[in-house]
């Protein structure tokens, strides 16, 4: 919903410098009085009023970055500094939300980042201190070095970094005693987590609808609590999503955008894809092409705010690698992986392209109660039956709400579904020639012609010391 800028040591003119590479995020800047050796600024969201984001006392500051579920009707900064005063660090597990945060006051400065890490945070070491920034481009220009600020972890100016929660620490010991159970559970669970989410933002949402089981359940839950809803899908010609998208909006009658690229327009956007997305790695580019491109076509007309499916897979086993694993129990510590990897991956791919132009995001399959119940979930219901079903369990929670034919689709990768994955692929091979990538394929352990395309592009907008380091190689 916005982005922040935390300075320690740094001269004040670094966090306007610093903000100027974050406007996108949001409506405009806001830069707050220095007080000691910390400075801070804001991007004010498109969504939410300027006192959800930035509070400015006469001792005491905040910049917040996120949403807050378990405190409808408040003022989030004011509410956090309260906390605090409280109990210091001790107020973080409170927090029911996605979130980047800073407090400045006479005796410290305090920064602190949820704990599955769907608000971006990074920081870096300049000019003898260190700073705080949402992405990557806000840092990379003045600072000599540039590190992903871990989830669930805060930053004290008098002690350091410290861990203060995991994903495992959401996890409970609760017993799902049957199918029916499990996927009634599921359901409920999944409507009040959007509920609580449209609910939180008071802004009209909208669903990046692929036409994948994923962002469908979200479609259904959201048109069903709100009476209407936008949808956005795009893909190429020969793209598969959009013609499943379109039966979805056909059956919850949503009122549905759709878009079709070429392979031009893909390349025309791909500077832009990976200087927004921060990242190379090839599967990452291919998703956020389309989801950059649908992502513009939303704020064409005035979208604030976006619900997405992101997180389903990781949670109920829908990636076809895992039906191969030796045992459930490698399937359940695999998608603990995955899910913890997500503010790499997915994640990073939400945030950077929703906010690209503007537009808060949220993932209900991320909040705490269906994270804690997924991990609960036995594995043989999530991959089903001698087929070996991907995520079946989520399948039957909402079968009845959708048309059978996506109920019951097979998995596809969003760059697949919207065509975009086999032509930056086979563009890259011409495109390179052997010699050049095996010439260039030590940089960074670079592992394709594809990959060395992106990398050329984000190298040449990233030019700092550990910038490649803060990308997840999938």
């Amino acid at each position: 919903m916005s982005g922040i800028v935390v300075t320690l040591k740094p001269e004040r003119k670094m966090i306007e410098g610093s903000l100027s590479y974050l406007r996108h995020r949001g409506s405009k800047t806001r830069v707050l009085k220095t007080r000691g050796e910390a400075s801070m600024g804001a991007v004010v969201s498109n969504a939410f009023d300027e006192n959800m984001i930035v509070f400015e006392g006469t001792r005491e500051s905040v910049v917040f970055d996120g949403i807050l579920r378990n405190f409808p009707g408040e003022v989030w900064p004011r509410r956090i500094l309260e906390l605090y005063k409280e109990n210091r660090s001790g107020f973080l597990n409170e927090l029911d939300g996605s979130f980047a945060f800073a407090i400045d006051t006479d005796d410290e400065t305090f920064v602190a980042r949820d704990p599955l890490g769907l608000k971006p945070l990074y920081y870096g070491r300049c000019n003898g201190g260190i700073a705080f920034a949402s992405e990557l481009k806000a840092l990379t220009p003045f600072c000599s070095d540039v590190q992903v600020f871990p989830p669930g972890h805060f930053f004290s100016s008098n002690e350091g970094f410290s861990e203060y929660s995991s994903l495992e620490d959401l996890l409970t010991e609760r017993q799902v005693k049957s199918e029916e159970e499990a996927a009634k559970h599921l359901r409920t669970s999944l409507e009040r987590a959007v509920d609580n989410r449209m609910t939180a933002v008071k802004s009209e949402p909208i669903v990046f609808l692929s036409g994948g089981l994923d962002s469908s359940c979200i479609a259904a839950v959201a048109s069903k609590l709100n009476g209407s809803l936008k949808t956005f899908t795009v893909g190429s010609e020969e793209g598969k999503d959009p013609a499943f998208a379109k039966e979805v909006s056909r059956y919850l009658g949503t009122d549905h955008r759709e878009y079709t690229y070429d392979f031009k327009e893909m390349l025309e956007v791909l500077p832009d894809v990976i200087y927004h997305l921060e990242s190379f790695d090839p599967p990452l580019v291919r998703s956020a092409i389309p989801n950059y491109i649908v992502s513009k076509m939303a704020a064409e007309e005035d979208s604030s705010f976006v619900l997405m499916g992101e997180g389903a897979d990781e949670l109920f086993a829908g990636y076809e690698y895992m039906k191969e694993l030796p045992s459930a129990e490698s399937v359940d510590e695999e998608s603990l992986r995955i899910t913890k990897n997500g503010y790499l991956s997915g994640f990073q791919r939400n945030d950077r392209m929703a906010l690209a132009f503007g537009i808060e995001f949220d993932v209900p399959f991320m909040d705490p109660n269906v994270v804690d119940l997924a991990f609960s979930i036995p594995v043989d219901w999530k991959i089903h039956g001698p087929e070996k079903t991907e995520k079946w369990i989520l399948r039957k929670a909402f079968e009845n709400d959708l048309p059978e034919s996506v109920v019951w689709r097979k998995k596809s990768k969003f760059s697949v579904g919207s065509g975009s994955s086999h032509i930056m692929k086979e563009y890259a091979e011409e495109a390179i020639s052997d010699s050049e990538f095996e010439r260039e394929r030590q940089n960074n352990g670079i592992r394709s012609k594809e990959e060395l395309l992106y990398y050329r592009i984000f190298d040449e907008q990233f030019p700092c010391r550990g910038a490649a380091d803060t990308v997840y190689r999938s």
